[in-house]
């Protein structure tokens, strides 16, 4: 068996931070075991109400690479509508952060491979204010991804449920989360 572990954490404008409060939600706070086949999924109503910003923070160890891709989160069954969601990228397990943004269903990049049998704390911000988003490992900005066109395009968040471990649709991952 692979063990992958992976808390949790969704902000949605929480926490008080220069004054503002935010809410957030812890979804995973015990190691959970998780296979390609087994998912936990989330219902929208659970979650904190996202309006333009979110974070995502979770821990995760890798046994392997798997050789598709495979999911860590994925929000909505509709594959066309994916905010937030972070994927692995066959056998080296680069981070795959992708959006949903205006006129453009997949907007995404890589980076940052993964190693096998270590620690990762990986950060997912998320803000259509600013029109970004952003990836930390371990508390280290790593990339970024903004949205070119800012007048006329927005990130579209969903309704849909939070799928973590497997999305219905693709691959999931071996171990715990």
């Amino acid at each position: 068996y692979y063990f992958y572990y992976l808390v949790i954490i969704i902000i949605s404008n929480s926490i008080s931070v220069f004054g503002q409060t935010k809410t957030y939600r812890e979804v995973i706070t015990k190691p959970v075991i998780f296979t390609p086949e087994f998912n936990r999924t989330v219902s929208h109503t659970e979650l904190p109400i996202v309006k333009d910003e979110l974070s995502i923070t979770l821990k995760i160890k890798l046994a392997s690479h798997a050789p598709d891709s495979i999911t860590i989160f994925h929000k909505d069954k509709v594959k066309e509508n994916c905010t937030p969601s972070l994927f692995l990228s066959p056998n080296g397990s680069a981070l795959i952060p992708s959006i949903t943004i205006t006129g453009i269903p997949w907007y995404n990049f890589s980076i940052a491979n993964l190693q096998l049998n270590r620690w990762y704390h990986i950060a997912y911000t998320l803000s259509d204010p600013e029109k970004r988003l952003n990836i930390y490992v371990h508390g280290k900005w790593v990339g970024s991804l903004s949205i070119q066109n800012v007048q006329n395009q927005s990130i579209i968040f969903n309704d849909g449920p939070l799928y973590i471990g497997k999305h219905p649709l693709y691959d999931g991952i071996n171990g715990q989360i």
